[in-house]
């Protein structure tokens, strides 16, 4: 592992997508958020994802020019077309969007069409905590991104499916971040550059089989993820469906989509919509304080809320730095070379 100041990895991916031709907001949206994911521990969807995103911009999926347009809303309502823009960017202004008619109205939904890869939900929902309002987001994706079985089934047809909910309290929010799948794709790529097995339970090899290899997940041919919950997976494939039909469903979108895109719902609820405005925060706390109060499980240091090891993780991180295993780094060295940038000279200057 190399170990990164948070700051030298952060202006590292500064470089790297400004000399891609990224305008400099957009490049502190994707980069700002990419070292948050790496900073709370959730690298699947952090800092290994830097050479993913600039070839999307070589490449052309992402389009950086192209308008974020409302198409259809209510006062507590909308379907944002991000044009294929950066997911993380669009993302954000959806958030926007929730946020502003949540406490104008008490209560936003907001769903996307035609959007790139979003990202962490967990930064949605807590920037919707964060404004004091309670958050709830899921992403699907378009079947280019299809990798789960469904329960019972063989053959792919949902995404890993995301979802994510989180609620203010007087310190770290609770903020759960979490897929529906047995494991999260990035944590596939993420166990194959490092060498490491997978779980058992979790992944099929192209021919159907159970493997802990998750190269046989890439194949040829490509393998499938299980829904989460082992023998319970019925319970991992509901949740699952319910992602899909929020995000395609409910914007309008069909599952004939053939290009990769991410359904992005959101939903926020000001405490307000129920009289609770003065005392909602009091009573997360409430709740969080009885839950903590657990005595410990033999062996274990006690209960936690969700998010709070991820939390745990970022205050540590920023103290003694991100790891970055050697084979994401040399696809991020690799990734600068063709927009003239040399991430190891950036990485050894002082």
């Amino acid at each position: 592992m190399k170990i990164f100041p948070e700051a030298k990895i952060r202006n590292i991916g500064y470089a790297l997508f400004r000399a891609a031709g990224v305008p400099e907001e957009q490049t502190r949206i994707v980069v700002d958020e990419l070292v948050e994911a790496s900073l709370m521990g959730l690298d699947s969807h952090g800092v290994m994802r830097v050479a993913q995103y600039l070839n999307d911009v070589k490449n052309g999926s992402v389009k950086l020019s192209a308008p974020i347009e409302v198409i259809y809303e209510t006062p507590n309502s909308a379907i944002v077309d991000a044009n294929f823009s950066f997911g993380m960017v669009s993302a954000v202004e959806m958030t926007r969007i929730a946020i502003e008619k949540a406490t104008k109205n008490h209560i936003a939904v907001v769903t996307s069409r035609r959007c790139n890869h979003v990202g962490r939900l967990g930064k949605y929902t807590q920037r919707i905590a964060g404004a004091g309002l309670f958050g709830f987001a899921t992403a699907n994706a378009a079947r280019g991104g299809h990798s789960v079985v469904p329960f019972g089934g063989s053959d792919p047809r949902l995404a890993t499916n995301p979802l994510s909910y989180a609620v203010p309290t007087s310190g770290d929010p609770i903020l759960l971040d979490m897929s529906t799948s047995s494991l999260a794709e990035g944590t596939i790529r993420k166990l194959l550059q490092q060498g490491k097995r997978l779980p058992e339970a979790c992944v099929l090899d192209g021919d159907g089989n159970p493997t802990d290899d998750p190269a046989k997940f890439y194949g040829p041919p490509r393998g499938a993820i299980l829904p989460f919950g082992g023998p319970f997976a019925y319970k991992g494939f509901a949740l699952s469906l319910l992602v899909e039909l929020l995000g395609s469903a409910m914007s309008g979108v069909g599952p004939e989509r053939s290009d990769y895109c991410n359904g992005l719902f959101l939903l926020a609820i000001h405490p307000a919509i129920f009289g609770a405005a003065d005392t909602f925060v009091a009573h997360i706390d409430g709740i969080k304080e009885f839950i903590l109060s657990s005595p410990p499980a033999p062996g274990s240091r006690g209960a936690v809320m969700p998010g709070g090891l991820d939390f745990n993780t970022r205050r540590e991180r920023l103290t003694h730095g991100i790891p970055v295993h050697e084979t994401t780094w040399a696809t991020i060295v690799e990734a600068g070379k063709p927009f003239g940038v040399d991430a190891e000279e950036l990485a050894n200057r002082q």
